[in-house]
Protein backbone atom coordinates (compact mmCIF):
# COMPACT_ATOMS: atom_id res chain seq x y z
CA UNK A 1 0.00 0.00 0.00
CA UNK A 2 1.49 3.33 -1.10
CA UNK A 3 0.92 6.01 1.54
CA UNK A 4 1.81 9.69 1.50
CA UNK A 5 1.91 12.10 4.42
CA UNK A 6 1.56 15.78 3.53
CA UNK A 7 1.37 18.90 5.70
CA UNK A 8 -2.02 20.54 5.99
CA UNK A 9 -2.70 23.62 3.87
CA UNK A 10 -4.05 26.97 5.13
CA UNK A 11 -7.64 26.00 4.28
CA UNK A 12 -7.34 22.80 6.35
CA UNK A 13 -5.73 24.73 9.22
CA UNK A 14 -8.66 27.20 9.17
CA UNK A 15 -11.13 24.30 9.15
CA UNK A 16 -9.40 22.76 12.19
CA UNK A 17 -9.59 26.11 13.97
CA UNK A 18 -13.33 26.41 13.27
CA UNK A 19 -13.92 22.85 14.51
CA UNK A 20 -12.10 23.69 17.75
CA UNK A 21 -14.32 26.75 18.20
CA UNK A 22 -17.38 24.55 17.63
CA UNK A 23 -16.01 21.99 20.09
CA UNK A 24 -15.89 24.71 22.74
CA UNK A 25 -19.56 25.53 22.08
CA UNK A 26 -20.39 21.82 22.20
CA UNK A 27 -18.78 21.52 25.64
CA UNK A 28 -20.67 24.62 26.82
CA UNK A 29 -23.94 23.02 25.73
CA UNK A 30 -23.43 19.47 26.93
CA UNK A 31 -20.99 19.72 29.84
CA UNK A 32 -22.21 22.63 31.91
CA UNK A 33 -20.31 21.39 34.96
CA UNK A 34 -17.00 21.96 33.17
CA UNK A 35 -15.02 24.69 34.93
CA UNK A 36 -15.29 27.78 32.77
CA UNK A 37 -16.32 25.50 29.90
CA UNK A 38 -12.68 24.70 29.21
CA UNK A 39 -11.96 22.46 26.28
CA UNK A 40 -10.31 19.59 28.15
CA UNK A 41 -10.54 15.91 27.36
CA UNK A 42 -12.51 15.40 30.58
CA UNK A 43 -15.03 18.05 29.52
CA UNK A 44 -15.21 16.54 26.02
CA UNK A 45 -15.76 13.08 27.51
CA UNK A 46 -18.63 14.42 29.66
CA UNK A 47 -20.16 16.36 26.78
CA UNK A 48 -19.90 13.42 24.36
CA UNK A 49 -21.50 11.09 26.92
CA UNK A 50 -24.36 13.52 27.58
CA UNK A 51 -24.87 14.09 23.86
CA UNK A 52 -24.82 10.34 23.12
CA UNK A 53 -27.40 9.76 25.88
CA UNK A 54 -29.69 12.27 24.13
CA UNK A 55 -29.91 9.74 21.27
CA UNK A 56 -29.31 12.14 18.37
CA UNK A 57 -30.56 10.92 15.01
CA UNK A 58 -29.89 13.70 12.49
CA UNK A 59 -26.97 12.49 10.37
CA UNK A 60 -25.64 15.98 9.67
CA UNK A 61 -25.59 16.79 13.40
CA UNK A 62 -23.92 13.47 14.24
CA UNK A 63 -21.23 14.08 11.61
CA UNK A 64 -20.66 17.63 12.87
CA UNK A 65 -20.25 16.50 16.49
CA UNK A 66 -17.88 13.71 15.45
CA UNK A 67 -15.79 16.33 13.63
CA UNK A 68 -15.78 18.70 16.63
CA UNK A 69 -14.78 16.02 19.10
CA UNK A 70 -12.34 14.33 16.72
CA UNK A 71 -10.53 17.55 15.94
CA UNK A 72 -10.38 18.52 19.62
CA UNK A 73 -8.95 15.09 20.43
CA UNK A 74 -6.42 15.43 17.62
CA UNK A 75 -5.44 18.88 18.84
CA UNK A 76 -4.85 17.46 22.31
CA UNK A 77 -2.46 14.94 20.73
CA UNK A 78 -0.74 17.77 18.85
CA UNK A 79 -0.45 20.04 21.88
CA UNK A 80 0.38 17.42 24.50
CA UNK A 81 2.33 14.73 22.69
CA UNK A 82 3.92 16.69 19.88
CA UNK A 83 2.17 15.15 16.89
CA UNK A 84 1.43 17.30 13.80
CA UNK A 85 -1.69 17.68 11.70
CA UNK A 86 -1.26 16.07 8.26
CA UNK A 87 -3.22 14.69 5.35
CA UNK A 88 -2.56 10.96 5.01
CA UNK A 89 -3.41 9.50 1.61
CA UNK A 90 -3.36 6.05 0.09
CA UNK A 91 -5.26 4.12 -2.59
CA UNK A 92 -8.43 4.35 -0.47
CA UNK A 93 -8.40 8.16 -0.30
CA UNK A 94 -7.12 10.91 1.95
CA UNK A 95 -7.95 11.83 5.51
CA UNK A 96 -6.98 14.32 8.18
CA UNK A 97 -4.65 12.72 10.71
CA UNK A 98 -1.99 13.50 13.29
CA UNK A 99 1.53 12.22 12.73
CA UNK A 100 4.72 11.98 14.71
CA UNK A 101 8.19 10.49 14.87
CA UNK A 102 8.73 10.49 11.09
CA UNK A 103 11.34 7.93 10.16
CA UNK A 104 11.63 6.85 13.80
CA UNK A 105 8.28 5.20 14.35
CA UNK A 106 5.87 6.92 11.99
CA UNK A 107 3.02 7.29 14.50
CA UNK A 108 -0.24 7.98 12.65
CA UNK A 109 -3.59 8.55 14.36
CA UNK A 110 -6.89 9.34 12.64
CA UNK A 111 -8.75 11.20 15.41
CA UNK A 112 -12.00 11.84 13.50
CA UNK A 113 -12.25 8.19 12.51
CA UNK A 114 -11.31 7.22 16.08
CA UNK A 115 -14.30 9.17 17.44
CA UNK A 116 -16.62 7.95 14.66
CA UNK A 117 -15.90 4.31 15.54
CA UNK A 118 -16.73 4.97 19.20
CA UNK A 119 -19.95 6.72 18.13
CA UNK A 120 -20.95 3.64 16.11
CA UNK A 121 -20.59 1.54 19.29
CA UNK A 122 -22.13 4.31 21.45
CA UNK A 123 -18.96 4.17 23.54
CA UNK A 124 -18.37 7.09 25.86
CA UNK A 125 -15.70 8.32 28.27
CA UNK A 126 -12.79 7.16 26.14
CA UNK A 127 -10.86 10.32 25.27
CA UNK A 128 -8.76 10.74 28.42
CA UNK A 129 -7.84 7.03 28.52
CA UNK A 130 -7.01 6.93 24.80
CA UNK A 131 -4.84 10.03 25.13
CA UNK A 132 -2.88 8.38 27.93
CA UNK A 133 -2.46 5.13 25.98
CA UNK A 134 -1.39 6.90 22.80
CA UNK A 135 1.06 9.02 24.78
CA UNK A 136 2.50 5.91 26.41
CA UNK A 137 2.86 4.24 23.00
CA UNK A 138 4.55 7.27 21.45
CA UNK A 139 7.03 7.50 24.32
CA UNK A 140 7.72 3.76 24.09
CA UNK A 141 8.34 3.90 20.34
CA UNK A 142 10.66 6.87 20.84
CA UNK A 143 12.62 5.12 23.63
CA UNK A 144 12.97 1.99 21.48
CA UNK A 145 14.18 4.07 18.54
CA UNK A 146 16.74 5.82 20.78
CA UNK A 147 18.04 2.48 22.05
CA UNK A 148 18.31 0.99 18.57
CA UNK A 149 20.00 4.09 17.13
CA UNK A 150 22.72 3.86 19.82
CA UNK A 151 23.46 0.23 18.97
Amino acid sequence: MNQTIDPINPYEAAWIKSQLENAEKFVEGFSPSAPEYSLTLAALDRAFAAWTASEPAAVDVVNAIINYVGVAFGQALVDGIGLKWVIAADEQGSELAVFGLPGRGDILVYPLNFVAKRWERRETNFLEDAYQLIGDDVRSVYRNWQRSSRS
